[in-house]
């Protein structure tokens, strides 16, 4: 029998919000697949989850969460990807943040697959991972 190819996601803000506040179902998720797949954070996500850390005791928990990843720094590759996708984008009057082109552009980049319960932040479908569409935002 052939070893099954290891899968390779990039984390959402949103999914690392929700793993940090407790939430079950992404805890379990954080432990089955830290596990087995290899996943990386990007630097953009890093910054958004200790901009939302206002206490000591929130930064030393984002700290020590972000320390379980590898981060992907932004590079010029990711920055050219990024400005095509909001330029793309903009142009069929859909307007994307910065921070999410540029998550969307390192996935593409680094052949990952994106996980997050705002599937609608990241219109290129082929980039986002099928659990997503389990995590999804009402």
């Amino acid at each position: 029998m052939k070893p099954r190819k290891k899968e390779r996601y990039i984390i959402d803000t949103d999914v690392c919000i929700d793993f940090l506040r407790g939430k079950s179902k992404i805890v379990q998720l954080f432990s089955e697949i830290l596990e087995s797949e290899e996943v990386y954070i990007s630097v953009l996500t890093v910054y958004e989850l200790f901009k939302g850390a206002f206490t000591e005791k929130a930064q030393r928990a984002v700290k020590e969460f972000v320390s379980y990843f590898e981060t992907i720094y932004i590079n010029h590759e990711i920055a050219e990807v990024g400005g095509k996708f909001y330029r793309e984008y903009r142009k069929k009057r859909i307007t994307l943040s910065t921070v999410d082109c540029l998550i969307m552009a390192t996935a593409k980049v680094y052949g990952l697959k994106i996980i997050t319960r705002s599937i609608k932040h990241y219109p290129e479908s082929q980039l986002i991972s099928e659990i997503s569409y389990e995590l999804k935002s009402p």
